[in-house]
């Protein structure tokens, strides 16, 4: 939440003049609506929802039914979780005048956050019938579309987002995500290379006059620059043997809990340290940027995840642990990852019930290793219950990737939705089984059982319509026949 206002800060209303001067004075008349609605609004820009909601209630006594006000108190109310108080302000304030496009948008943005994908796509739209110019508007109506699997729709929207304004980088950011999922490599690469800007990483559009790199680049010292999540961070490390096999000398600059394996790769003989650390006489280089500058366009010659190796005594003692446990096969389990939001921001949450998942693997004979990441109360009750076995709770490894790494490199087995621990297994090598939700975002893909990324991988597919019947049946037999074969 934003600091308070300080007597000579300017004024949140707008006027110019310093708040002592204008509704800060001790002796200020009471302001007028339409300066409360601009104070208002203010406050609830800079995060000082208390102060913007009781402005907001101010409006509603002295103008009942208010619609500004009556919809962006519904807006506070949704970033509070109140998610049914919020959509009926929000339809209230639509009803009372639907020529305002941020009211469609808004309640748009909340439709989806609830998975009412049909009803936000037609708020999108129809924020786009009152203001055409809106480019934000076609940014959100091809995340809706994309969120429903409708993809060429979605695509078609982030290009007209750009067409109406080139330098939108968040719609670039989706529309590159999207075209790397159906293999469009070539162009969705490029248009990936605006992420930065979009996250806010970096304060300005990519070069125009970058080009890919050269089959040598001798004599070239690169510092390889963490971006994002640790999952993204592993993922684009693979692309560095091949910067090494073109000449390169390298160094990383990211998360210290990936120092001892990153290092131990021996490829980064300049060295290893925390983000933002000085690289003197290095040319940094963004991870996520790896795929353009290498031309990573065919995918039969995608490189395979960086190899990554435990540290020996951290893989004895695991082994040992294991054993105590129980009887092989031992295979870890992970059923949600992601972070969850509470308002407009958008929510990027996977995750299958934990009993759901229990049941489809009841009856296999294993010992259970759950590494879920932080826990919900009732988790391991539920998925073991179901399960119908005991799942050993070993989620404080997610504290400590070394040990994480140690136990991927000793399971026999993985079965996960996406989270940052897949990049880990995929750097040992050995097999996993993913629950991958639809749409699937695009390192695994839009189709297949497979991905071109993670050849160690199966990927079991959400229905569109949400089931996960078929995906988990198909689970269910693979490590069947895995297991009689073993």
């Amino acid at each position: 939440m934003a600091a308070p206002i300080r007597r000579n800060d300017p004024c949140p209303c707008g006027s110019g003049r310093r708040y002592k001067d204008c509704h800060g004075r001790l002796d200020a008349a009471e302001p007028t609506l339409d300066a409360l609605v601009r104070r208002s609004l203010e406050a609830h820009r800079q995060g000082r929802i208390d102060e913007a909601e009781r402005g907001y209630r101010e409006i509603l006594g002295r103008e009942p039914g208010h619609p500004v006000a009556t919809h962006y108190l519904g807006l506070a109310a949704w970033q509070r979780g109140r998610i049914e108080e919020a959509e009926s302000m929000m339809r209230a304030a639509l009803a009372a005048d639907a020529s305002i496009p941020d009211f469609h948008n808004n309640l748009g943005l909340l439709l989806r956050d609830t998975t009412r994908l049909d009803e936000a796509i037609g708020c999108f739209r129809r924020t786009l019938e009152v203001d055409p110019g809106w480019y934000e508007a076609y940014n959100n109506l091809g995340l809706a579309l994309e969120a429903a699997g409708r993809s060429d729709e979605a695509i078609a929207a982030w290009r007209a987002a750009i067409a109406a304004q080139p330098g939108f980088a968040a719609a670039r950011q989706n529309l590159g995500r999207a075209l790397v999922a159906r293999g469009d490599y070539a162009e969705g690469w490029e248009q990936y290379r605006w992420r930065l800007l979009a996250q806010g990483l970096a304060p300005s559009a990519p070069d125009p006059g970058a080009r890919p790199f050269g089959p040598s680049l001798a004599g070239r010292r690169f510092a390889l620059l963490a971006e994002q999540g640790l999952g993204d961070v592993l993922f684009f490390l693979r692309f560095a043997p091949e910067l090494a096999g073109r000449g390169a000398k390298l160094a990383f600059r990211g998360d210290a809990r990936l120092h001892g394996m990153v290092e131990r790769t021996g490829l980064f003989e300049l060295g290893v340290a925390r983000e933002g650390e000085a690289a003197a006489g290095m040319e940094p280089l963004a991870l996520g940027d790896l795929p353009w500058l290498l031309e990573a366009r065919d995918p039969a010659c995608f490189p395979r995840a960086l190899p990554l190796a435990p540290l020996a005594g951290r893989a004895h003692e695991t082994r040992s642990a294991l054993e105590a446990l129980g009887p092989r096969p031992w295979i870890a389990l992970t059923w949600r990852a992601g972070v969850a939001s509470t308002g407009p921001s958008r929510t990027q949450v996977k995750e299958i019930a934990p009993a759901r998942l229990g049941a489809a693997l009841r009856g296999l004979r294993a010992t259970w290793i759950g590494v879920q990441r932080l826990p919900r109360a009732g988790d391991y009750e539920a998925v073991a219950q179901a399960l119908g076995a005991p799942v050993h709770d070993w989620s404080a490894a997610n504290d400590d990737l070394e040990r994480m790494l140690a136990i991927q490199s000793c399971v026999d087995d993985y079965v996960a939705v996406s989270n940052a621990n897949v990049h880990l297994r995929a750097g040992t090598g050995r097999s996993m089984r993913l629950l991958v939700p639809y749409p699937a975002e695009w390192r695994w893909a839009a189709v297949g059982p497979g991905s071109p990324w993670f050849p160690e991988a199966r990927v079991h597919r959400q229905e569109a319509g949400g089931a996960w019947d078929a995906a988990l049946g198909e689970l269910r037999s693979g490590l069947e026949a895995a297991l009689h074969g073993r």
